[in-house]
């Protein structure tokens, strides 16, 4: 039998909980012979143990009954009953936490939409691996270059992950008085600066900067993303390593010391990681690459 399904995993509550009731009987019953072999004139050991036993009548039930409160969490949580609660209350997470997404201009990420996005990689990793290509767009703002094609558009979240100097500065202090409160004031002074020294720190450390959504439009050669007044290009040739993470929804890539890295959330990564794969790389390589796993397998059982 499952020890996680079975009645084996209750054990952990009901064994103390039995032993509620006897520790209070067993060692009653023994503090009672004792107390009363001490009335007819037996040694003091035998009092002192009536008294130990008293003493372990009361505290052991209520060691007893920790360990059955314990024990019943233990197996709560081990539960089918918990786990539907626990999978209930992830996924009203995960739609409010997609809502907000919607809210703040970002892309859907339901699992609808997410299928949507996958059923695309697919059509296109099955045409890429024919020979085909995927249906052209057009956009009558972009200046692309002799026979570059727009193949999509899509909401994003966009960031760029590096590091920067930060200047911060330190007061000094100046106090009359007492020892102890000119010492207090130097204390106080260090404190301050070191808080001070400690932010300007983090927040000069490499980390995931300029995080906004955006629209990203995905050519045969780059993604063009307008940034902040800015129309950026994000060349494939220039990718030194790049890293699809579909479950994620993400697609980070990295430019070496050209630029700093980039990354994009949003389910339409997925096609768009094909897409990449295979401008890189060619149709072998995206026939076997481990990136795409999810969409290979979607494509193969269509």
């Amino acid at each position: 039998m499952n020890t996680a399904t079975g009645w084996e995993r209750h054990l952990s509550w009901l064994v103390p909980l039995l032993l509620i009731p006897l520790s209070i009987w067993i060692f009653g019953l023994i503090a009672a012979a004792m107390l009363t072999d001490s009335d007819s004139g037996t040694t003091t050991s035998a009092v002192w143990i009536g008294v130990i036993c008293v003493i372990c009548a009361v505290v052991a039930p209520v060691v007893f009954f920790i360990m059955t409160i314990i024990g019943m969490q233990k197996t709560y949580r081990t539960s089918r009953l918990y786990a539907r609660k626990m999978r209930k209350r992830n996924e009203r997470a995960a739609r409010a936490m997609e809502a907000q997404i919607v809210r703040e201009g970002g892309p859907r990420c339901d699992a609808t939409a997410r299928a949507a996005a996958r059923a695309r990689a697919a059509q296109w990793y099955e045409k890429f691996l024919r020979g085909d290509e995927p249906e052209h767009a057009r956009s009558f703002n972009l200046n692309l270059a002799q026979g570059e094609r727009i193949f999509d558009q899509f909401r994003a979240k966009y960031a760029r992950y590096y590091g920067m100097d930060v200047s911060y500065q330190t007061g000094g202090v100046f106090a009359m008085g007492s020892p102890l409160f000119v010492t207090g004031a130097l204390i106080g002074s260090a404190i301050g600066n070191a808080n001070t020294r400690s932010r300007a720190q983090q927040m000069a450390a490499a980390q995931w900067r300029e995080i906004q959504y955006v629209d990203v439009f995905v050519t045969d050669r780059r993604f063009i993303i307008p940034v902040g007044g800015r129309t950026l290009s994000f060349y494939y040739s220039g990718v030194v390593a790049y890293f699809p993470e579909l479950e994620a929804m993400t697609l980070t890539l990295d430019y070496g010391d050209q630029t700093q890295p980039m990354q994009l959330f949003s389910p339409s990564v997925a096609s768009a990681s094909v897409l990449m794969i295979h401008q890189l790389q060619g149709a072998d390589v995206l026939r076997s690459h481990p990136a795409v796993e999810v969409v290979r397998a979607q494509a193969i059982s269509q």
